[in-house]
């Protein structure tokens, strides 16, 4: 047994910081760390995910449907349905991945500059 703190360390930057917090021997825990305004780009997942905004307000964008997260609030995802993300408000997320996906993956689709929506 090893207790984690979801809240140690905590850094924002002018793209998303993707920090590995901890797994089992089925899933990986990710905190995602937005700035406002920070976007990671539309993608897809090879499995099952689970996004919960644990604190801010995010954008969440699906086959054509818009959705904002408050805190406390979460999303599950099917394998391979794209999203994309943007933080309106500065956002620390929790995603719940497969324990065979890999946080390389989710650096890779993080947008590498400030965006912010005219209506934000």
């Amino acid at each position: 047994m090893q207790k984690i703190s979801f809240m140690d360390k905590l850094s924002f930057s002018d793209k998303p910081v993707i920090t590995l917090i901890g797994e089992t021997s089925h899933s990986k825990e990710i905190r995602i760390c937005m700035a406002k305004g920070n976007m990671m780009k539309e993608h897809t997942a090879p499995g099952a995910i689970t996004i919960m905004l644990i604190e801010g307000k995010l954008l969440l964008e699906s086959l054509g449907e818009e959705m904002v997260l408050e805190e406390g609030e979460m999303v599950c995802f099917e394998p391979k349905i794209p999203h994309s993300l943007q933080a309106m408000e500065a956002c620390i997320i929790r995603l719940t991945l497969a324990k065979y996906d890999s946080v390389e993956r989710i650096q890779n689709v993080i947008a590498p500059v400030v965006f912010q929506r005219p209506d934000m």
